[in-house]
């Protein structure tokens, strides 16, 4: 058997004394302490030799680094309130509630912990555990938002429940509490804190006010402290609008809107010899409250099937303002303006007579009248009660080309009208080298060149306030908290484009397109008022039918107080569209007037115009809603369906005239099973129950004729809805 190798282990070491240990020990302490020492040493050294060299350095960049967190504090944005300080746009006071993670888990006991979790849960909606994860992933945080914007009564109330670990920062949110109300007069703020469109984007500068900011400061001996720059608060705008006349401006237009279904509608009520604008409405509408969503103006199910970019450019088109964004041809309401130009140039006289065979011709091109088996002789009177083109293009034709068209330009035309609001439109006017025989005559019809409602408001204003063109505004002053008034602003007359004997003879001429000629509807009782109708269809080629129908007229006749401009642009109801601006004008001056106290020539006319207050009505079931609107001499519409009212406009507490029309909105907690009332008036009991076969029930009466019944035919109800009749024998 082969020999193995055997490999040597090491001997073992004797055992060492417990006393040489114990010596090692202390050897090793000695030295360690000494080389700690050196350190210790070394550092103090430089340390001391960089406080006294660089010191002042390092702590200008320790102050400079903490300042780099320097927190701003937001301004208030300022009011936008109407001529009479009732307030139209403000900013409520919100909290954000803000956790400290490094609190809860530091400075917390387990208790409280769970009970921040479980109160935060209760009130977000959240799970505990998902509040204690924030806590949990953020262990070194002061700072995490965990609500937005919630109310003062909620923050109170959190407040009140001493929870730990978690503060309140102040905020603010824009509100719009007249909602739909002169949206695109005001404009909204967005999301990115800009105001944009309207009164907001034209005076962000004043509304948005000056930030705060809390500043680090390094004072002596190192210790940083804070200083304090207060915010400068928004000023207040104070508008020219009138609450009043704008609400009953728009609730005259939409129920011409709800008939007619134009593509855009626009309406301007203005002072003619101040330019102070007392309502400017435009169509379509939005709520600036929640700009960004039109589901409740186009139907939740249509909004939410659009693509992006469709929503887009809905959401552009409901924001502009169709008084100053959109130029259009105005057609015969701009007859008054050329004709005002001749007279005062001397080409239009009492004597003026003309023949309308139903058409002319000029450079070889056929213009006809509306009337194409003509006028025959006529007066100028006749010409513009008749709206006739062959009369205004004759009395066009008498005029130098170079001097007609200078007359535009001093009427505005192809110019800003300086309104204070963004992005102004300057309107579209022919070049003087390409204004031949033809433009000069279509352009006395009001067509091939393009305007903008308020250009046009502006120029008929300086044919009847005695031949001034004015600057028209919607912000009468401005104002500054402890400062007061800022600014104030004060009608400005931009140029006399013709005498005070021309605005004279036409103001009065323009009586006779009431009284004889196509704008009968504008007649208001008690007043005498004068006015163009207009009609110019759209498109290049021309489209037969489609049209922009208007009115602009003014009262009282021999001393205008008032103008106003009413617009439908692409009437789907054409044979009803011609009249409905005369109409709509005539509705509207029949309340302005009195409630403005321009006293009418009946001396029995009333001047006064009787208020009611509008109920609250939101949460009440349909029936108490229009018992309620009737005890306050009020009328209602209703939109929507289901029998409860999810909301209403005007707002509760506003103040309306008598008859005012109040818009419900119904909700339903299932609208697929909606029925749509039928009308049951002079039905017998049987007959009507037999029609409405079970869907809905009929109270108040177990047989006769049926005379009246609520809610009215169309409003769509809840199935097993009870219907209220009113019968005779």
């Amino acid at each position: 058997m082969e020999n193995r190798r055997r490999t040597k282990r090491p001997p073992k070491r004797e055992a060492t004394s417990l006393k040489e240990r114990k010596a090692r020990l202390r050897l090793r302490l000695v030295l360690g302490r000494s080389i700690y020492a050196l350190i210790v040493f070394g550092l103090i050294f430089r340390l001391g030799y960089i406080h006294i060299n660089h010191g002042d350095q390092y702590a200008q960049q320790v102050l400079r680094s903490v300042s780099g967190t320097a927190k701003e504090i937001e301004a208030i944005r300022g009011n936008i309130v109407d001529r009479n300080n009732k307030v139209i746009a403000n900013s409520i006071i919100t909290y954000d509630v803000i956790l400290s993670p490094y609190a809860l888990l530091n400075q917390s006991t387990e208790l409280q912990r769970d009970r921040t979790y479980q109160e935060l849960a209760l009130y977000s909606g959240q799970a505990p555990e998902q509040i204690e994860e924030i806590a949990i992933n953020n262990p070194n945080s002061y700072y995490r938002v965990f609500l937005r914007d919630i109310p003062m009564e909620d923050k109170e109330m959190l407040e009140a429940k001493g929870l730990s670990g978690m503060y309140f920062e102040p905020s603010f949110i824009r509100n719009y509490p007249k909602g739909v109300f002169a949206a695109q007069l005001i404009g909204f703020y967005n999301a990115e804190d800009q105001g944009q469109y309207g009164i907001e984007q034209f005076y962000d500068d004043y509304l948005r006010g000056e930030v705060g900011r809390i500043y680090p400061q390094l004072q002596t001996g190192g210790i940083i402290m804070t200083q304090v720059e207060s915010p400068i608060n928004g000023d207040t705008i104070v508008l020219t609008i009138d609450e009043i006349i704008q609400q009953y401006v728009e609730q005259v237009m939409y129920k011409y809107i709800a008939r007619l279904e134009p593509l855009n509608a626009a309406a301007i009520v203005m002072n003619p010899k101040t330019g102070e604008v007392y309502s400017m409405f435009s169509y379509p509408e939005y709520n600036p409250q929640s700009y960004n969503n039109l589901s409740s103006q186009l139907g939740s199910s249509k909004w939410e099937q659009m693509t992006y970019e469709e929503q887009i450019a809905q959401l552009n088109w409901a924001w502009q303002n169709y008084n100053i964004h959109n130029p259009y041809e105005p057609g015969s309401t701009f007859k008054p303006i050329m004709m005002a130009a001749a007279m005062e140039e001397g080409y239009l006289q009492s004597d003026f007579r003309m023949t309308c065979t139903g058409s002319i011709t000029i450079s070889g091109t056929t213009i006809r009248c509306w009337k194409t088996s003509g006028h025959g002789t006529q007066t100028i009177d006749q010409v513009i009660a008749n709206s006739c083109n062959p009369g205004v293009i004759t009395l066009a034709q008498r005029m130098p080309n170079s001097e007609y068209h200078d007359y535009m330009k001093w009427f505005g035309m192809g110019s800003q009208t300086g309104i204070d609001l963004p992005a102004e439109a300057a309107g579209t006017i022919h070049s003087l080298s390409s204004f031949g025989p033809i433009e000069k005559a279509t352009t006395a019809m009001g067509q091939t060149f393009l305007l903008t409602p308020m250009q046009l408001v502006t120029a008929f204003s300086a044919v009847i306030n005695g031949g001034y063109l004015i600057e028209p505004y919607v912000v009468s002053q401005i104002v500054r908290a402890d400062e007061g008034v800022i600014f104030k602003n004060q009608p400005s007359v931009k140029r006399q484009v013709v005498s005070q004997e021309t605005s004279k003879a036409i103001t009065l001429m323009l009586e006779k397109v009431i009284l004889q000629g196509t704008g009968g509807h504008a007649a208001v009782s008690g007043y005498r008022v004068g006015g163009k109708t207009g009609t110019a269809e759209k498109g290049f080629p021309r489209v037969r039918g489609v049209e922009i129908v208007s009115f602009i007229g003014y009262a009282p006749l021999d001393d205008p107080e008032v103008i106003a401009l009413v617009i439908f642009d692409e009437a789907n109801n054409s044979s009803a569209a011609s009249a409905a601006p005369s109409a709509a004008f005539s509705e509207m001056m029949t309340y302005i007037l009195p409630y403005l106290g321009i006293p009418s020539n009946h001396a029995t006319y009333s001047t006064q115009v009787s208020l009611s207050t509008v109920p609250d009505l939101v949460g009440s079931d349909i029936y108490s809603a229009i018992t309620e609107i009737g005890l306050n001499n009020l009328d209602y519409e209703i939109r929507g369906g289901g029998n409860i009212i999810a909301d209403q406009y005007p707002p509760a507490g506003t103040q309306v005239p008598i008859s005012y029309e109040i818009t419900l909105y119904l909700q339903s907690n299932d609208p697929t099973s909606l029925v749509k009332v039928p009308n049951l008036i002079d039905m017998n009991i049987e007959q009507a129950q037999q029609l409405l076969g079970g869907s809905l029930t009929i109270e108040g009466a177990t047989s006769g004729r049926i005379i009246n019944q609520i809610p009215d035919p169309d409003v769509s109800l809840d199935r097993n809805t009870k219907i209220i009749v009113q019968t005779v024998p």
